[in-house]
């Protein structure tokens, strides 16, 4: 994870966005539960072969591999805009919306409508209220 990123004169860090453990465990355990329907009767239609497991595999291995990217989905949010890791930057007069969806508070910006996540949020509704306080105050 990068260090803050650099300020314009009279902006400040209203947020630092840290992706919860906690949010990422609730997540892993929807999908871990959603995964056991499919085993199970695969298991069941094909109980001589090991390919039963392959859901439960595969959602293992995608876990896994989100557990090692969570420091990917820091961010920080000033006020005047937010910035990503990877040095994305939404000014916070772009942002047209945000709403929450699963895990994670969605930004809809730009002309084209695109949508960026701030995932595993800690409390969604805090974060999505915050950046909305802060885009009225850009305003």
């Amino acid at each position: 994870m990068k260090s803050t990123p650099k300020l314009a004169e009279g902006e400040e860090v209203l947020h630092h966005h840290v992706p919860n453990l906690g949010a990422f465990k609730r997540t892993a355990l929807f999908m871990l539960a959603i995964t056991i329907i499919p085993t199970a009767f695969i298991l069941t239609l094909f109980p001589e072969t090991l390919w039963g497991v392959a859901p439960m595999f595969i959602t293992c291995l995608l876990l896994m591999q989100e557990r090692f990217n969570l420091g990917k989905y820091a961010a920080w949010i000033t006020n005047q805009r937010v910035v990503l890791q990877g040095d994305e930057e939404i000014a916070l007069r772009d942002i047209s919306m945000t709403d929450t969806f699963g895990n994670a508070v969605r930004l809809h910006h730009g002309a084209d409508g695109q949508k960026s996540k701030l995932n595993y949020a800690k409390d969604r509704a805090a974060l999505r209220q915050l950046i909305e306080t802060a885009r009225q105050g850009a305003a």
